[in-house]
């Protein structure tokens, strides 16, 4: 028996294929084009769906953006300016009415400012006299409230000038309420000083108006009841340039006594008693 011997034909062939395989492969491996990617080898994952936005997400886990070195953007809180602070009340000034009935120690000033009682409806020949002044809303609103069953023009004038009185007098009660304001300074008590000086001229010239009626004396009244408005103007220009409850009182006293004057004008042009 002969010994078994490989076939020549046989190894030649496996050797054949055997090359001709590992050259397929290696062409395979070589040639894949430059711009294709081999899905089985590709290390990029497949593109996500952002939730809920309906947008494909970008490869972040395989190609991570860098972050900028400044980091974001910031917006500066915006800066508002600071508030206005409130105007301080001028150097120069008193305290107003509504001020100081605010206080405690000056609670009777509103009894004082409401002296006066409602003007009793318009008597007719009261309005017919009244008509006759600069402001007649002022006069009726004086002499109303006192009239009686005497409406002759001495009796008119009379309740006039007392009223006028009445209202000088509570001038000098408010004056002497924002002297004794605490804080009140040196200057304005001097200031305040003065204008109650010419306050109780005011009064004394009212006064020798008053004796000057039973005589008719219409020159001596004229001449009382201008001073009077004088002394009122002077008050005013001691308050020149300041903030006080008193420059109301100097007006209203002034249209008080300018009516008084005007009535005192229907005496002397020879008018009837009961007008």
């Amino acid at each position: 028996m002969e010994p078994h011997t490989s076939h020549p034909t046989f190894t030649f062939s496996f050797c054949f294929f055997s090359v001709m395989f590992m050259a397929f492969h290696s062409a395979q491996a070589v040639c894949v084009p430059r711009n294709s990617t081999y899905s089985a080898a590709s290390p990029i994952p497949k593109p996500e769906s952002s939730p809920g936005s309906g947008t494909v997400s970008t490869y972040s886990n395989a190609f991570p953006i860098p972050e900028s070195s400044q980091g974001p953007v910031e917006v500066p809180p915006s800066v508002l300016p600071p508030p206005p602070a409130s105007n301080p009340p001028p150097q120069n000034s008193f305290l107003s009415a509504s001020e100081l009935q605010s206080k405690p120690a000056f609670a009777g000033l509103p009894a004082l400012l409401n002296r006066f009682p409602k003007p009793n409806p318009t008597h007719p020949i009261l309005e017919k006299i009244c008509k006759s002044t600069d402001y007649p809303a002022d006069c009726e609103e004086a002499i109303a409230p006192q009239l009686g069953d005497k409406t002759d023009l001495l009796s008119v004038v009379e309740l006039a000038i007392k009223a006028a009185i009445e209202h000088t007098k509570l001038a000098i009660s408010t004056a002497g309420i924002v002297a004794a304001t605490p804080g009140t300074p040196p200057k304005m008590m001097s200031i305040l000083s003065d204008i109650k000086d010419s306050y109780s001229d005011a009064l004394d010239n009212f006064q020798q108006a008053m004796d000057a009626l039973p005589a008719r004396d219409v020159g001596t009244m004229n001449s009382m009841l201008s001073a009077a408005i004088t002394d009122f103007s002077d008050c005013d220009d001691n308050l020149f340039g300041f903030v006080s409850p008193l420059l109301d009182f100097n007006a209203k006293l002034t249209k008080m006594t300018s009516n008084c004057l005007a009535i005192v004008a229907l005496i002397d042009s020879g008018s009837s008693p009961h007008y």
